[in-house]
């Protein structure tokens, strides 16, 4: 039994996440003049499918039915909206190997930096420990000690932290890349919802 329970119709077991549009011109940036199969989607319609992709198991297969008005639907429009939705999501992949990419980069070099703050704030420990030990130069000390260590912060939290959100968000991009799109006329989305009731 699948404890997962979805708020999305499935269709033999595959969870179908559904977009009902006046015309096609609503999933694609207007202001963008590309042909459709090279379009940038528009924002909100990115947003909805990055999200509803990231709602679901990932173990479970996801597909998309887009539902258009019947006289709007052609076989170019079809291919078009198809590639159109897999071309921005492997654009927005590129994207993030290259922001990954651009964090290492920046992660070995501020290493770098930490590692020679380190370095000099451990000499200069090693210079005031000759010198009479004061409370100033134990205040000093410690000083150095804990700044060491905080120049390290930036390269750590890259390195075991930063750059786990940019390999989720790539995954999710690269699923959606290789998800079926169907594009249906909003005459079937009737059809569908009587059979379920």
């Amino acid at each position: 039994m699948n404890p997962f329970k979805s708020v999305y119709r499935t269709d033999n077991g595959t969870i179908v996440i559904e977009l009902v549009l006046r015309n096609v011109m609503q999933l694609f940036n207007s202001l963008d003049p590309s042909p459709f199969h090279e379009k940038e989607l528009d924002p909100d319609a990115e947003e909805y499918i990055f999200n509803a992709v990231v709602d679901q198991p990932k173990k479970i297969p996801v597909k998309m039915a887009i539902y258009l008005p019947e006289e709007s639907i052609t076989d170019t429009t079809r291919e078009s909206i198809i590639l159109g939705i897999h071309n921005h999501f492997i654009y927005k992949s590129s994207v993030s190997d290259r922001e990954l990419r651009r964090l290492f980069e920046r992660g070995r070099i501020v290493l770098l930096i930490a590692m020679g703050f380190l370095f000099g704030s451990l000499l200069g420990r090693q210079y005031l420990a000759t010198l009479e030990q004061t409370l100033p130069v134990r205040m000093a000390e410690e000083g150095l000690l804990i700044f060491g260590w905080v120049t390290l912060w930036e390269p750590v939290y890259i390195f075991i932290y930063g750059w786990w959100p940019i390999v989720q968000k790539r995954r999710i991009y690269d699923k959606i890349t290789t998800m079926e799109v169907e594009v249906l006329p909003k005459g079937s989305l009737f059809d569908i919802t009587s059979s379920m009731v």
